[in-house]
């Protein structure tokens, strides 16, 4: 728990560390280099950005200087990039970020709500969902988004559990502060009883229950029901959560959907195991009434996909999520996908639906890896993202990038199909993300093309991390991030919307003097990652047995084989064989 008191939000904090935004000016960027869309090469362009759009591109030293106080631009020794989608995050997650030890995804969750300031451990102790205050969530949200933006991102899909609106006006005054373009999703459920769909179901859990009833154990099966005992079905659902919920989505939209100010709500439903039927058809009918996207996780780990067989009729949360209207609207996107069949990404291409690549944190927590040649083939819109700062310690976009281009050479030995860091970063993290939200095209942003969004980076080719010349795209997602007062920062410069967001290599609205002052006072204190030991508390203690034993980590008395329909799954996403045993007749 946090010894010193944070401030009150009456105070607003938050105001003391963003500056003035600056006014869209026209700037002409003269003899820029841009990669040719039309090859591997690069070009020399004069590119004028004004009225929030590349407006114009032309040969190099063909256009004129603006009118009227615009800016021009030497760009000889500066490189013009489409920006960057970080296309999943839970900004929130920044005040627990390297605190939780390695953990897969199910038992990890329960520590980043237990720690993060609004949880059980958080700033207030058991109090502090109630008392911490929304401040909490839109300093996260600014570091958050400083961050993304400095690591070369325009766009973010911030993924954002909230209790109520002042939490997510919080979020939005950090966004607009940092400038940069933000897809908030209210992140909510419908479980009745929170924890009861996090974890898979113990293939035993009748026998494990009635084997520990017969030797008269006092605490039953040391499991997750109230009496100890393992769960036996899926949680169930909360009709008047549910109800609170859409009202709380349709009041986030009401409240604080302005495209043109920068700021898109996107309906989130947390996953399709925490979402009713009920819920999610809610939440598509909300979508059809304000053109909204949408996103959830899908299928993250292997755990998960156990549990489509547990829960949804079909077996498949991917044909679950189609059933339930909210798959195939415009502007879906599913955030890891690691584990989901060929028939399954054959559905999501069908759909128009697209996949959130989560390198890093899919490494951080075990949940495996995204099959990206098989997606593609299939046609899939596949995006990138650096997911929550808890499970990627960071939203440096940059190291996602890195991360996505090169950890595909191991999945096989034709090397003709492995990605390239041109196609990573043009096509993966720039035209698909902006795609992934219905953003892209003719009136979105993501690629170099005239009459596009100016949401654009400016990169400085004299910077130590960009030396010596080679290939400046490959030096900007496969080379080092060198850190020094004379090094130069790699990036320079950036717009969105046409609005410049960052000059010289730091943001243009945010004091980051005094945004590391105000974080080191809001968390004063240091913590060590054996506070978030499973074993520490009785429910997380309670989750991790019932964990092990649905995975056969462990294997209590009559739980060491699953049903013969949660024995296989599909190859290739870890290291291991994630063939679970089974056995003819099970218990």
């Amino acid at each position: 728990m946090n010894d010193t008191k944070p401030p009150d939000a009456a105070d607003d904090p938050m105001a003391s560390v963003t500056r003035p935004t600056r006014k869209a000016t026209p700037t002409l960027l003269r003899n820029v280099l841009i990669p040719d869309s039309g090859g591997d090469g690069y070009l020399r362009r004069d590119v004028l950005i004004a009225d929030g759009l590349l407006a114009t591109i032309a040969p190099a030293g063909t256009l004129p200087t603006p009118h009227g106080g615009g800016q021009l631009v030497d760009c000889t020794h500066r490189m013009l990039l489409p920006g960057f989608f970080n296309a999943h995050t839970h900004s929130v997650e920044h005040w627990v970020r390297g605190l939780i030890m390695p953990l897969p995804l199910e038992l990890w969750v329960l520590q980043l709500i237990q720690h993060e300031p609004r949880g059980n451990g958080g700033w207030n102790g058991s109090e502090s969902f109630d008392k911490t205050p929304a401040l909490a969530v839109g300093v996260s949200a600014m570091l958050c988004g400083v961050e993304a933006l400095l690591s070369g991102c325009t766009a973010i899909m911030d993924h954002h559990y909230i209790r109520n609106c002042e939490d997510m006006a919080t979020a939005v005054a950090a966004y607009k502060a940092v400038g940069i373009r933000a897809f908030i999703a209210p992140m909510l459920d419908d479980d009745a009883e929170l924890y009861q769909n996090f974890i898979p179901l113990c293939s035993a859990a009748e026998e494990v229950n009635r084997r520990a009833h017969a030797a008269g154990c006092a605490c039953g099966s040391r499991g997750m029901r109230a009496d100890g005992n393992f769960r036996e079905r899926p949680g169930g659902s909360d009709a008047e959560k549910t109800k609170k919920q859409l009202a709380l989505w349709e009041e986030c939209v009401e409240r604080f959907h302005r495209p043109d100010e920068g700021i898109h709500v996107v309906i989130g439903p947390v996953t399709a195991y925490s979402a009713s039927l009920d819920m999610l058809r809610g939440a598509a009918d909300i979508r059809r009434r304000h053109g909204l996207a949408g996103h959830t996780h899908l299928l993250e780990t292997r755990a998960q996909a156990m549990m489509a067989h547990q829960h949804f009729p079909s077996g498949s949360a991917v044909s679950h999520l189609a059933e339930s209207g909210f798959l195939s609207l415009p502007g879906t996107s599913c955030a890891h996908a690691c584990w989901l069949t060929d028939d399954e990404a054959k559905l999501m291409a069908e759909s128009g639906a697209s996949v959130v690549h989560c390198p890093v944190s899919n490494l951080r927590l075990g949940s495996g890896v995204l099959p990206l040649s098989k997606f593609l083939e299939h046609g899939v819109n596949v995006a990138i993202g650096c997911d929550g700062a808890a499970s990627s310690d960071g939203q440096d976009m940059l190291e996602a990038l890195k991360l996505a281009t090169i950890i595909h050479t191991a999945s096989t030995p034709e090397y003709r199909s492995w990605p390239t860091a041109r196609f990573t970063a043009l096509t993966l993290a720039a035209r698909n993300g902006y795609r992934s939200v219905n953003f892209g095209g003719d009136a979105g942003g993501g690629e170099l093309l005239e009459g596009r969004v100016a949401d654009v980076t400016l990169w400085d080719l004299t910077a130590l991390s960009l030396l010596p010349r080679t290939d400046p795209l490959s030096l900007v997602v496969l080379g080092s991030r060198t850190q020094a007062p004379g090094a130069g920062s790699g990036l320079d410069s950036a717009w969105v919307d046409g609005v410049l967001t960052v000059e010289g290599g730091s943001p243009v609205g945010i004091d980051l003097p005094a945004l590391r002052a105000l974080i080191i006072i809001l968390q004063s204190d240091y913590r060590s990652t054996a506070v978030t030991d499973p074993s520490l508390l009785p429910h997380t203690a309670a989750a991790e047995v019932e964990y092990r034993a649905a995975l056969c980590l462990d294997t209590p008395d009559g739980a060491d084989t699953v049903k013969p329909e949660l024995a296989r799954y599909e190859q290739g996403r870890t290291l291991y064989d994630p063939t679970l045993p089974t056995a003819q007749h099970c218990i």
